[in-house]
């Protein structure tokens, strides 16, 4: 048995091969699977759970299918670009929703989970921002503008979010390893797994001369990657997009 890990798919009507590859990924892990987490940013953009689009209903439908079918339950922590993903939209997909930091216990080991944007404290200015939108005060406000306002708004944000990390060095869009450091050692985790950077790799570290890895899950862009655990080891694999 084992457990997977995936985030940063994106998905948009832009690109398809994206949407078909996490189908097919979902087809081919149906036997001997504990759980699915999706570690955040699923979606490029999310407006609201009351848009419909082909894309979301057809993710929804897969993931619910997969979980149902096969027995498996999918765990989602938000990301930077889909935190509004709500409970009906949860419910459509069967998707459980868990707080941004969330502890379990994988096979014996003491694992802590997260999208992975609240690490990268180089960048300031993004910080600042998530401070306010993610404000329950102004998304209440946010959900009662009409449809087709938050479908401007969000396409503003996104386009100005892509044209800024044109200019992001890795610093900036690397993690703070003292922020690292902190989280694992006040939630008494030995194991980090994340997302958001898109710079998939294992890093191995200490924390007074005690071992501590991190698992940066990486996108589904070029390749598709994912983190695969089972009682014998944790791994990092990377494919390439059909």
């Amino acid at each position: 048995m084992s457990t997977l890990f995936i985030a940063d798919l994106h998905l948009s009507e832009n690109h398809p091969k994206i949407t078909q590859t996490l189908f097919s990924f979902l087809e081919s892990r149906t036997k001997n699977i504990d759980a699915l987490y999706i570690l955040g940013d699923l979606f490029e953009v999310w407006i609201g759970d009351d848009e419909h689009t082909p894309l979301m209903d057809e993710v929804a439908s897969k993931l619910s299918d997969y979980s149902t079918n096969n027995g498996i339950p999918i765990f989602y922590i938000h990301g930077n670009r889909d935190f509004m993903v709500g409970k009906k939209y949860a419910k459509q997909s069967s998707m459980q929703l868990l707080p941004e930091h969330h502890e379990i216990n994988l096979y014996g080991r003491k694992v802590l989970l997260m999208h992975g944007d609240t690490l990268c404290l180089a960048d300031k200015n993004y910080q600042k921002m998530r401070k306010v939108i993610h404000n329950p005060a102004l998304q209440f406000v946010f959900n009662l503008l009409p449809l087709h306002y938050r479908k401007k708004i969000g396409w503003k944000i996104r386009t100005a979010s892509q044209s800024k990390k044109v200019y992001k060095n890795n610093v900036m869009m690397g993690v703070t390893q003292s922020e690292v450091e902190r989280l694992l050692v006040k939630h008494n985790c030995d194991i980090l797994i994340h997302g958001h950077t898109h710079q998939v790799a294992e890093h191995q570290f200490e924390i007074s001369n005690k071992p501590y890895t991190r698992f940066d899950v990486g996108d589904w862009f070029t390749n598709f990657s994912y983190v695969e655990a089972d009682e014998q080891s944790i791994k990092l694999h990377i494919k390439p997009i059909a």
